[in-house]
């Protein structure tokens, strides 16, 4: 077994930026052997529009998704074994392109490597699947048995095996699916944006891509951008995952919930990154990458590796550029629909919610539009949260290696008071499992520990 990584990066960005987005950080970061033993082996994916003749057709209209999904399944098919473990990442419209690389491999499967000559008919199946004529998912089905039969798609395309193919016993290809998908700020990568003249008729040809989310992939997290108002830049949301997490009997609003979508303060680039400020991507990495690590995937966090010392800050600027540059996309402008739910709410959203205006680079209250379905709920939190103890032994910069639990034996001499100083830090720490370099934790004073 081995574990294959797709990285699709955002529009117009390159693996040669010298601010790269988390997609790079991502791929740069996946050992190559896990120290299981595991080979990981990564196919990255420039954004749509790099190229120089589709640089404006490719950002504006997507032109050369279809490509980048083409040249991903080939690298598929021929590393391909079952059993193997598929992963896949993408930001803005590389997010999209990866959500379509998904959609189709659930659709055609891979095909075996001796039948990679039809992956133009793959793609042309993939493509009738709309018309829903008679027989077409008999067609469908019968062309991955033909040509992808080393898996099955499915409990349903097993029990048809059974039926249509000779000699086929039940189970003898195992079920095939994605071990996790990690997007940040899905944005639609063909067509032209609704907003513009004729563009339901002009993006028909379009619609045959399937990016929506299945228990095809078995856990996924997407990071929206709460502060991205180019028009240009509409969010393509999973929306309520109610049913899908309940089927894996999780509830949508738990903090270990397979299928998570949550909105992160920040433009769109501050939580996809690609600009020379990362402290707001670098909490979406995080968060997104943890969701990959408890999915299996083993990344280089030591010093020297890219995300080494990489530090999420709430409190960042909104946009990730201290010298930003405006162009065409600019020009139209709308608040994003934002979520429905608290729950829907990153940690960081939160915290900048509920931070005084002398906290944040701009000096304000961050009360976003698209935050006004939850904005009473947020105040009522605001109220009932509970600052945290200014009575402290010292404040400890965390190193690599740190812990919680060999923070509290350090400092009281008992490793099971780790709790203590996770309460103290719950303004600043999600997980007592994550840690960053250089984050400055509070360590309580020694009454405090002994009044617990």
């Amino acid at each position: 077994m081995k574990r294959i990584i797709f990285c699709f990066d955002g529009t117009w960005n390159r693996l040669s930026a010298d601010t790269p987005t988390n997609v790079v950080l991502t791929a740069a970061s996946i050992m190559r052997q896990a120290p299981d033993g595991i080979t990981q082996i990564i196919h990255y994916d420039e954004g749509v529009g790099t190229d120089r003749l589709e640089h404006w057709s490719g950002g504006i209209i997507g032109s050369g998704l279809v490509e980048n999904v083409r040249e991903a399944y080939r690298f598929l098919i021929f590393n391909y074994d079952p059993g193997d473990e598929i992963y896949v990442f993408g930001f803005s419209r590389g997010a999209f392109s990866a959500q379509t690389f998904v959609g189709f491999l659930r659709h055609v499967g891979p095909l075996h490597r001796l039948h990679a000559a039809r992956i133009d008919e793959a793609l042309e199946l993939y493509r009738q699947r709309l018309t829903e004529s008679p027989g077409s998912s008999d067609r469908m089905r019968r062309f991955r048995a033909d040509y992808a039969n080393k898996v099955c798609i499915g409990t349903d395309d097993d029990d048809w095996r059974c039926r249509h193919v000779p000699a086929y016993v039940q189970g003898a290809a195992p079920l095939f699916a994605i071990k996790y998908l990690g997007v940040w700020d899905t944005v639609s990568a063909l067509g032209l944006p609704a907003i513009t003249p004729f563009s339901a008729h002009l993006n028909r040809k379009h619609a045959f891509h399937d990016a929506g989310l299945t228990n095809f992939v078995e856990s996924a997290r997407h990071a929206v951008a709460i502060d991205e108002r180019r028009a240009l830049f509409p969010a393509v949301l999973w929306g309520d995952l109610t049913e899908i997490n309940k089927a894996k009997s999780s509830s949508a609003d738990a903090l270990d919930a397979p299928y998570q979508e949550k909105w992160f303060p920040g433009v769109h680039g501050s939580v996809g990154g690609g600009g020379d400020i990362r402290g707001l991507s670098d909490g979406s990495l995080a968060w997104v990458l943890k969701g990959a690590k408890l999915a299996g995937l083993r990344l280089d966090v030591e010093h020297g590796s890219r995300i080494h010392g990489f530090a999420p800050d709430p409190f960042a600027p909104l946009i990730n550029m201290k010298m930003p540059e405006k162009g065409f996309t600019d020009i139209i402008r709308t608040d994003r629909p934002g979520p429905d739910h608290l729950w829907q709410l990153s940690a960081a959203a939160i915290r900048r919610w509920t931070a005084n205006a002398e906290r944040l680079p701009e000096r304000t209250l961050y009360r976003p539009k698209a935050l006004s379905k939850v904005s009473e709920r947020l105040s009522a939190h605001l109220i009932t949260q509970t600052a945290p103890s200014s009575d402290l032994l010292t404040e400890h910069v965390v190193q690599s290696g740190d812990a919680l639990r060999k923070l509290a034996k350090q400092y009281y001499g008992d490793a099971k008071l780790w709790g203590v100083i996770f309460e103290a830090n719950r303004d600043v720490l999600d997980d007592p499992d994550e840690l960053f370099v250089h984050q400055r934790l509070r360590i309580p004073a020694q009454s405090i520990v002994e009044a617990v």
